[in-house]
């Protein structure tokens, strides 16, 4: 469940986040503008980039202590929480994981298709030698990204006995910070080993299942999901 816990570091607010990391580069910008002028030695470069990964990582540290600081109500939510309880995965959930071969072969020709419209346009405008670099480049990443998830959902698709999952209760959902993919919502739950805070495509109000195998871990809504 940890992975669960530390997937979103900062609970989607970003905004903050890049604030306090703008007001950290101010910071380094003046350091790198001044101390050099002031402080002689052929060091002083060395010790400002040591300053500056310190400088960043400290902010970075206050923005997660900040945003991670538990409210009363919470430490009593999490004081009171269940551990969950682990069950064995039932055949009738395990075929929720079949995957459909027609329609991954088919997003996979779409996006090795998107890819070879992009590289006709990068032909007809910067010519044959750049469009072969493009392909390159472009093509074995796709077809690595597209393996690695091949290989993951065969995985989820061939579990065996040993898969289990538990149901936990939402407390709580709320709104993220608009992106130009659209809104982002976030649900909340609470067990003793902390605040969970999860992103979700679409707001959710009841309970989510939480599912393992071997050294995987995905959650899914109960709702669609049993």
């Amino acid at each position: 469940m940890k992975r669960l816990k530390y997937r979103h570091l900062f609970y989607g607010k970003t905004i903050p986040v890049m604030f306090s990391l703008f007001g950290a580069y101010l910071v380094i910008t003046v350091l790198f503008t001044v101390l050099p002028y002031n402080i002689e030695g052929e060091m002083i470069y060395m010790y400002l980039i040591i300053a500056s990964i310190a400088i960043i990582f400290l902010t970075l540290a206050v923005d997660y202590a900040v945003i991670h600081h538990l409210k009363p109500d919470e430490k009593k939510k999490i004081a009171e929480a269940s551990p969950p309880e682990w069950k064995k995965l039932p055949d009738r959930m395990k075929k929720k994981f079949k995957v459909n071969k027609k329609d991954s072969l088919i997003s996979a020709a779409v996006a090795i298709g998107i890819e070879l419209i992009v590289a006709f346009i990068v032909l007809l405008s910067d010519g044959m030698e750049t469009m072969l670099v493009s392909l390159a480049v472009l093509l074995p990443i796709t077809l690595i990204c597209l393996g690695i998830y091949a290989v993951y959902e065969h995985i989820w698709a061939n579990m065996d006995d040993s898969a289990i999952y538990t149901r936990i209760e939402i407390d709580h959902s709320f709104k993220g910070e608009r992106t130009r993919f659209g809104r982002r919502y976030y649900i909340v739950f609470y067990l003793p080993d902390g605040k969970y805070v999860l992103e979700t495509p679409y707001h959710l109000s009841k309970n989510i299942i939480v599912i393992k195998y071997k050294c995987f871990l995905r959650w899914e809504n109960e709702d669609t999901f049993i």
